[in-house]
C-alpha cells in the first residue's frame, strides 16, 4: 500500500455499546499530513486516565493534565505532567501555562464545595484558547461521570475532569473523547 501512496491504520474504539475495530486507508497524495487517524492504535502516547469502569487513552500530539478531586488544586500547582511540559516547551508556552494554572486554581472551583466547576473551567479556558492557538496548541476541558453502585445501599457519582492540550501540527483533526461541551454522555467515544 505504501508504494501506491496509501497509508493503512488499524483503529480501535470502545464505547458503552461495544468495541469497534476497523482499517482506515488514507490516500496520502490527496490528504498529505492534514489527516491523522485519531483512533490509530499505533499512534497512542501511553497517557491514560483510569476511571472506575473505563480506561481513557490518548494519541501522540495530545497532552493531558488530570484535575483530580482530592487535593487537585495543590497537585496542579506542584507538578506538570511530562507530556504537557514537553509539548509546551516545544511551543514556548510555559509562561502561559503557569498563568493558566494559577487562574484555574484560583477561579475554577465552586464557592462552597471548592470542587472543580466545569462551567468555570470552560470560561477560564476560553480566555486562554487564543493565546495557545496562536502557537499551534488547542485547549479543551473534558469530563466524565460514573455512577458507582453500593448495591442495595445506593451509590455515589465519581467525577473525572482533565485539560487536553492538542498540538495541531501532529493532530490536525483531533476532537476530545469527552469534551465538556458535549451534553450526551452516551454519545461520547471511549478508547
Amino acid at each position: 500500500f505504501a508504494e501506491k501512496g496509501v497509508k493503512v491504520a488499524f483503529c480501535k474504539r470502545r464505547s458503552g455499546k461495544g468495541s469497534y475495530r476497523w482499517l482506515e486507508f488514507i490516500d496520502v497524495d490527496v490528504v498529505g499530513d492534514s489527516y491523522v487517524p485519531q483512533y490509530d492504535v499505533a499512534n497512542l502516547s501511553g497517557q491514560i486516565i483510569k476511571t472506575v469502569y473505563k480506561k481513557l487513552e490518548f494519541p501522540k500530539g495530545v497532552a493531558v493534565e488530570e484535575l483530580r478531586q482530592h487535593k487537585g488544586r495543590k497537585k496542579l500547582k506542584e507538578k506538570c505532567p511530562i507530556h504537557v511540559e514537553t509539548m509546551l516547551t516545544e511551543h514556548d508556552l510555559l509562561s502561559e501555562y503557569d498563568q493558566l494554572v494559577d487562574h484555574v486554581v484560583d477561579a475554577g472551583v465552586g464557592q462552597r464545595t471548592k470542587m472543580w466547576n466545569i462551567g468555570k473551567l470552560k470560561e477560564i479556558l476560553d480566555v486562554y484558547k487564543p493565546m495557545f492557538a496562536a502557537k499551534g496548541v488547542d485547549l479543551f476541558v473534558s469530563h466524565k461521570q460514573e455512577y458507582i453502585s453500593h448495591g442495595q445501599y445506593g451509590g455515589h457519582t465519581e467525577y473525572y475532569r482533565w485539560i487536553e492540550f492538542v498540538d495541531r501540527a501532529k493532530q490536525p483533526n483531533y476532537y476530545p473523547q469527552r469534551d465538556a461541551d458535549s451534553k450526551k454522555q452516551d454519545a461520547c467515544v471511549l478508547m
